[in-house]
């Protein structure tokens, strides 16, 4: 079967998706059980290219590909889709599990993007390959995970987005030897759910044909839009200059002249229209 495993003990291609400074790499470095990635405690993306580090886990080899924080006013939007491109490369022939890593607290606008930004940029199919990682679950106090997480709708809905797959990480503990197995056996779950199969480049270029599309009918409308408003503006005129032309007709006594009037108006209207239009093009 394309893009299936039937070993138990499969590697597992892990692509770490989220907001800068949401402890994508912090968590890297949990899962790695080394520092493999670059981290630090600041506002500023640490991570400005997709990168690849593998480990043995329980027996079983584990990539890791982190990848530039959405929405970083270091990076612009172009250069962040670029390495996204080389994470899917890097993860050939595709990954298992999207980690959608967030910050426990205030769900802000940033997540509800980052959610957006996922399915624009790899489609529908990716949300069964995904799984939320929360971390900082070490600011958790006198709370269950899901007491905590109960009382807001917002992320109830992400976690419904991602099939009800989620785990929490506290990366500054260190002497913590459960999360990472934990999070490997659910890991696991979902690729055998999806019938041992992992996402595929294929996805990804449909995903972005269907976005260039959706791109294209958005420029057409905004062009077709701004026509219109040419349109209604210039048939204004012409109802002005008819007007006037009209007014001149009923003060001038010889037919000829009248004739004339209204004719040199009209043809004024047009040119003008048309010089106009000719540059708004569909």
């Amino acid at each position: 079967m394309a893009g299936a495993t039937t070993d138990t003990k499969f590697p597992l291609r892990i692509v770490l998706v989220g907001k800068s400074g949401a402890g994508k790499s912090a968590s890297g470095n949990t899962i790695l059980g080394r520092k493999a990635f670059e981290e630090d405690a600041s506002p500023e993306p640490v991570t400005m290219a997709s990168t690849c580090q593998s480990a043995e886990i329980d027996g079983r080899n584990v990539s890791v590909i982190d990848t530039p924080g959405l929405f970083s006013t270091s990076m612009d939007e172009e250069k962040v889709k670029d390495e996204f491109d080389k994470c899917i490369l890097r993860s050939v022939p595709g990954p298992h599990a999207f980690l959608l890593v967030v910050r426990l607290g205030r769900f802000t606008q940033d997540e509800k993007s980052a959610v957006r930004w996922i399915q624009e940029h790899f489609g529908e199919d990716a949300s069964r390959y995904t799984l939320v990682l929360f971390t900082g679950a070490d600011q958790i106090e006198n709370k269950t995970l899901d007491e905590f997480l109960s009382p807001s709708k917002e992320i109830q809905d992400l976690i419904d987005y991602c099939g009800g797959r989620y785990h929490a990480f506290k990366n500054k503990d260190k002497q913590n030897l459960t999360q990472v197995p934990k999070l490997m056996q659910k890991i696991e779950k979902m690729v055998m759910k999806n019938g041992g199969k992992h996402y595929t480049n294929e996805m990804y270029e449909e995903a972005e044909r269907k976005m260039k599309e959706e791109e294209e009918r958005r420029k057409t409308a905004e062009k077709r839009e701004t026509r219109n408003k040419y349109i209604k503006g210039f048939a204004a005129g012409a109802v002005t200059a008819v007007i006037g032309a009209g007014v001149t007709v009923a003060v001038v006594a010889n037919p000829a002249t009248a004739a004339k009037i209204i004719t040199t108006a009209a043809a004024a209207v047009c040119e003008k229209a048309g010089n106009h239009l000719a540059n708004v093009r569909l």
